[in-house]
């Protein structure tokens, strides 16, 4: 925890230089307009319905709000704790997402402490650090992302580039794969206003039988 209230204090001084933002935005920004699926167990999904959408913070990227989804519509299953398909579905337009490359996503990760090990080419970081001034922490040297730099481009969601490659090429994702398409920022709001269903333990309801659905919810509590 000392650890990390250090790097917390280290990103409020140093900032990456302001050029960073224009590369991300030119040549790391795509758009989507897919199916998106949110698995979740009976519980969190009453909650969604009664509060709406809303962001916690991100178990390995440094983002305080986002919201998970996924391109594979085994999610419902996989994360519904054992009550079938249940969970959320979206028809996303236009979405802006931030592509993580390897370098990215190495930066991106730095500060959680996540157990995710990811590794980049030795020298692309270093090019990648000095170009853009990324800051590199006191406490043990290593360069990081502050905390919301995601969010603070204006992107919708992140995502890796080994999903991105699978939505491009039009991929179908392995039956326990995440895929994750993580929204952030506003983009949290755009998902709110997409809800095309609402499925629960294999039933799908539409976004105007909420009330139904969650009835059928609270029965399964």
């Amino acid at each position: 925890m000392i650890k990390l209230k250090s790097l917390i204090k280290e990103e409020r001084r140093h900032f990456p230089d302001k050029s960073l933002a224009q590369f991300l935005l030119t040549n790391h920004v795509e758009l989507l307009s897919d199916w998106l699926y949110h698995g979740s167990p009976p519980e969190g999904l009453i909650d969604i319905l009664i509060n709406g959408i809303y962001g916690i913070e991100h178990g390995e990227v440094s983002e305080n709000e986002t919201f998970s989804t996924s391109v594979n519509s085994e999610v419902l299953g996989l994360f519904s704790e054992m009550h079938g398909d249940t969970g959320l579905q979206f028809r996303v337009e236009g979405v802006r997402v931030l592509v993580l490359d390897d370098v990215m996503a190495y930066l991106a990760t730095a500060l959680r402490g996540s157990g995710m090990e990811l590794e980049a080419d030795e020298t692309k970081p270093e090019q990648f650090v000095k170009r853009f001034n990324i800051p590199v922490g006191e406490h043990d040297h290593s360069p990081y992302l502050p905390y919301d730099y995601i969010t603070s481009l204006g992107v919708d969601a992140f995502t890796y580039d080994y999903v991105w490659s699978r939505v491009r090429r039009g991929m179908t994702p392995s039956v326990r794969d995440e895929s994750e398409i993580c929204f952030v920022g506003k983009g949290i709001d755009l998902l709110n206003r997409s809800i095309s269903g609402i499925w629960v333990d294999g039933h799908e309801y539409e976004p105007s039988e909420k009330a139904e659905a969650l009835k059928d919810l609270q029965g399964r509590v």
